[in-house]
């Protein structure tokens, strides 16, 4: 070590943040994109990544302690939102800083930070960890990975060693490990904050936040302040290739750091949202099916119909909505996550050939090189999620099936016992009618003389006596209580028992709420 390195251990350090943003998005039924006349040229604001992304690296002091690197991310991310309030008021930008500030928030994709030193095994970046309530939950440490990413050298052999590219893993604590995190940037110091669990089907369905994601990177280069203080070129030059534009207009070609680092911040949050999302439904669909599956024919019996019908529909919309949305989104992502890993792996075949003073090696001693691994991990989760999604809608449609043929015989029960009501009331309607016919029918028959006309009157008049006696129609009633009215109070009862369970469930809640309010 030499003495000035003894002096100022941070003179090799340098570290730069990159913001990847949307250039537009639909939100609420409204197309929003940002101010076309202030970022028409890009060769002065931002880097163009694709047709729809826009890349910032804010210049940053060197040499100043990792320990401060926070306080300057506030400090670019500011000065960002500055850009953003003179592009959409250029002639008073202090009144455009909530449409600035929404705007930028809503398309921030993701913030890399990349530590550029001698080496870079040393270091580690800290945030905080909250709830999705803003609690503090803990912190988060990014530490040094030392499998390589890349390495870099000129051909002409005057770097002492290559330049290698490092991920910085992020550890959490293990009841942490299976939450997805989000770059927050709402307070004085950067934080990652918890994505919300959906607990509800309307949580579920709601339009998601924007959620950036936050990645560390190390560039280990050795030297390079001695190498530039001995009058050597290979810094400056490593520096042009790694993080500088080369070129004017049409024929300018973004620096290779650039496009290395908003390809991956571009596949880490598509997977980190859709990843959230589908463990969102997965647990949501795990608590349904559950729910539906446990509740036994007797419960459904006991159940009334327009509860089961409300709670059919419910599964129904469920099924829907997962299949049409959801799992649509998933595909989308897939899509383009493997979009994105066909661009990387082009990008970064050409890199080599479009180089001819440098040596970049890829390590890509297996089936891909290191640098696409996220994507194809990435890809293979969420495909994993999709067959677990269509596995748990298939237990869902059979739930939907059973209760839709319990419901279906409950109906046929009920109309046919609907049907026997219905025959008592035209035998009544019709004794009733008989009555009245043989009493006029009696009267008639007394003004004949002869037998059979007496005989037959006589039987009338015995008739008009039966069906006008109370006894046949006690017997019709009876017959209505036997085979109708149980129904009836059977239903009565069910809704009965239904109510009072509701009530004794809201009750139980009730109380519980009361209980840990007092506790607390």
């Amino acid at each position: 070590m030499t003495d000035n390195q003894s002096i100022n251990p941070n003179r090799n350090l340098d570290y730069q943040f990159y913001f990847l943003f949307r250039t537009h998005l639909w939100k609420e039924e409204q197309y929003i994109r940002e101010p076309f006349d202030r970022f028409g040229d890009l060769d002065d604001i931002g880097i163009q990544i694709d047709t729809d992304k826009r890349l910032f690296r804010p210049e940053t002091p060197t040499q100043r302690p990792l320990d401060d690197w926070q306080a300057y991310l506030k400090i670019a991310w500011e000065g960002i939102l500055q850009e953003y309030c003179e592009a959409f008021n250029p002639e008073a930008p202090d009144e455009a800083k909530d449409t600035a500030r929404h705007f930028c928030q809503d398309n921030l994709l993701g913030v890399a930070l990349l530590i550029m030193d001698e080496a870079v095994d040393g270091h580690e970046v800290t945030l905080d960890l909250c709830d999705s309530h803003d609690q503090l939950l803990g912190d988060a440490g990014f530490s040094y990975d030392k499998n390589v990413l890349l390495t870099i050298q000129d051909k002409s052999g005057n770097m002492p060693q290559p330049a290698t590219l490092h991920a910085f893993i992020p550890s959490v604590n293990k009841r942490l490990k299976t939450d997805n995190w989000a770059l927050g940037l709402d307070k004085e110091q950067p934080y990652l904050k918890k994505m919300p669990a959906a607990e509800t089907q309307n949580e579920l369905a709601a339009n998601a936040q924007n959620y950036p994601v936050f990645v560390v990177y190390g560039l280990a280069h050795g030297d390079a302040l001695t190498a530039l203080e001995q009058a050597q070129n290979w810094p400056v030059q490593l520096q042009t290739i790694l993080l500088t534009e080369v070129g004017e207009g049409p024929l300018k070609r973004t620096a290779i750091l650039n496009s290395i680092l908003a390809r991956l911040l571009i596949s880490e949050a598509v997977f980190e949202t859709q990843d959230w999302e589908a463990r969102r439904l997965r647990f949501y669909l795990q608590q349904q099916t559950s729910y539906y599956f446990a509740l036994s024919s007797k419960t459904l019996r006991q159940t009334p119909n327009r509860v089961l019908e409300e709670e059919l529909r419910k599964m129904e919309a469920l099924v829907v909505q997962t299949e049409a949305y959801t799992l649509g989104r998933l595909s989308q992502a897939i899509k383009t996550l493997e979009i994105n890993q066909d661009n990387f792996e082009w990008r970064l075949n050409h890199m080599q050939s479009e180089e001819a003073e440098w040596q970049i090696d890829w390590q890509s001693t297996g089936k891909y090189p290191p640098l696409l691994e996220p994507l194809h991990t990435g890809i293979a989760n969420l495909k994993n999620h999709v067959a677990y999604i269509e596995g748990k809608l298939t237990h869902l449609k059979g739930a939907c099936t059973r209760w839709r043929s319990h419901i279906s015989e409950s109906r046929y029960n009920w109309s046919e016992h609907m049907g026997y009501l219905g025959h008592i009331i035209i035998l009544l309607v019709t004794l009733a009618e008989m009555g009245n016919v043989l009493s006029q029918g009696a009267g008639e028959a007394s003004s004949h003389g002869t037998e059979i006309v007496s005989f037959w009157a006589s039987v009338s008049n015995n008739l008009v006596a039966f069906f006008n006696h109370p006894l046949p129609y006690v017997i019709v009633i009876g017959l209505y209580l036997i085979f109708v009215f149980p129904v009836l109070i059977n239903k009565l009862v069910k809704w009965s028992k239904y109510q009072f369970r509701k009530f004794v469930k809201w009750f139980k809640y009730q109380f519980r709420n009361s209980s840990s309010l007092r506790g607390k």
